[in-house]
């Protein structure tokens, strides 16, 4: 039995690590995109902003799918199609096709992603579904690192077409992976769907709301964050090559160690107290970026993951206690708002970075998360004076 689970946990986080690389391939090498396809900015973050937006749009939609077909084979059909995109995407020579095939990989994606979160508590005994569930957070966070990295270190040595045919080869492999590898998770009862009435009653209530915007802005600022620096350490007085962007990437490893620890201290001291935490490090980070020292830029960047990964690692967990009885809804409302804060921190910023640079984006994502938080810390307010007013 413990062979089996090693060999299963192995694979899920080999298979969740090659999908997560995918979503963030291209975001240490858009200055070379940029400069090979001659477009603006604002087109080149395309690459990312679209595939987020897409996933945004289709994430929910295999939740009915899960329903109707085998959990294995929707992953394992979802894989083939995101390995050919892929691979497409290695041998394009026009930017709007490159663009097509990312958009294509965003519609696959959840297929593997959203699908696997309901598989990892199939196919794990009980005692074991929370080694499952911690195994797939760290394998997100080491393919969101090991993406930009090696897109980094190949396209340095080599070229950006050959960054994308590499990450094809790892898709093929988690291709097989799936297929001889990873069981196929006994039936059971399905729950009948949440009614879309519910969706919208939890969106109109205040408290909910409060709290699903705190992981929509805390990801668009590390999306704004960690994309627009690779510009702004690209350009003078900096001048990092393509290698060295893909290097200040290895501070995405600290989330792969906050994350649990996130959680165990928020079961100790509570959930908000550690969301208020992270968001504090995630402005101390990106004001340390504002820096002219690449090392404090660096280090700000450090600070910004140490601080989204914090954020993220308690939101789903407080937004279940919130709703005990329904965690399957919020948990997709969590991560469509999650994929729309990285859709607009792709997109809106380039806007900002066109009239005021580096220091204007910045700037803009710390005011964000000021006016972010303001809702839910006004509820928080509510909240307790409501507990004093009933003693």
């Amino acid at each position: 039995m413990q062979n089996s689970i090693l060999k299963i946990s192995l694979i899920l986080f080999f298979v969740v690590s090659v999908i997560f690389s995918t979503i963030y391939t291209p975001q240490a090498i858009l200055p070379t995109l940029k400069q090979t396809f001659n477009i603006s900015i604002i087109e080149t973050n395309l690459l990312i902003s679209g595939m987020l937006f897409i996933l945004m749009i289709t994430t929910p939609f295999y939740a009915s799918i899960s329903n109707r077909f085998e959990k294995k084979n929707i992953m394992v059909f979802s894989t083939f199609f995101l390995f050919i995109s892929v691979l497409f995407s290695a041998m394009t020579t026009n930017f709007y096709l490159l663009l097509i095939c990312r958009i294509i990989q965003g519609i696959f994606i959840p297929g593997i992603t959203a699908i696997m979160l309901s598989y990892v508590q199939e196919i794990y005994p009980k005692s074991n579904v929370g080694l499952g569930m911690g195994i797939y957070m760290a394998a997100t966070s080491f393919g969101a690192v090991i993406g930009r990295l090696l897109a980094g270190w190949i396209t340095f040595i080599y070229s950006w077409r050959i960054a994308f045919a590499f990450f094809a080869f790892l898709l093929i492999i988690a291709f097989f992976s799936i297929i001889f590898g990873l069981p196929s998770p006994k039936k059971i009862k399905t729950k009948k769907l949440v009614k879309k009435g519910n969706l919208l009653n939890y969106l109109c209530n205040k408290q909910i709301l409060s709290v699903l915007l705190i992981p929509a802005i805390v990801f668009f600022s590390f999306m704004a964050i960690s994309t627009f620096a690779t510009y702004h350490l690209a350009e003078a007085p900096f001048n990092f090559n393509a290698k060295e962007l893909g290097n200040i990437f290895l501070v995405l490893f600290s989330g792969v160690l906050i994350s649990p620890l996130a959680g165990k201290y928020s079961d100790i001291i509570g959930r908000v107290k550690i969301l208020f935490f992270g968001i504090g490090i995630l402005i101390i980070g990106i004001s340390l970026t504002l820096s002219s020292s690449y090392i404090l830029i660096i280090i700000g960047i450090t600070f910004v993951t140490i601080g989204m990964f914090t954020v993220q690692s308690v939101s789903p967990t407080y937004l279940g206690e919130l709703v005990p009885n329904n965690k399957g809804t919020v948990t997709v409302l969590y991560q469509t708002f999650f994929y729309l804060g990285g859709f607009l921190g792709t997109l809106i910023p380039a806007i900002t970075w066109k009239y005021y640079g580096y220091n204007g984006v910045a700037i803009f994502c710390i005011i964000l998360i000021l006016l972010g938080i303001t809702p839910l810390t006004f509820q928080l307010i509510i909240t307790k004076k409501k507990k004093e007013n009933v003693m």
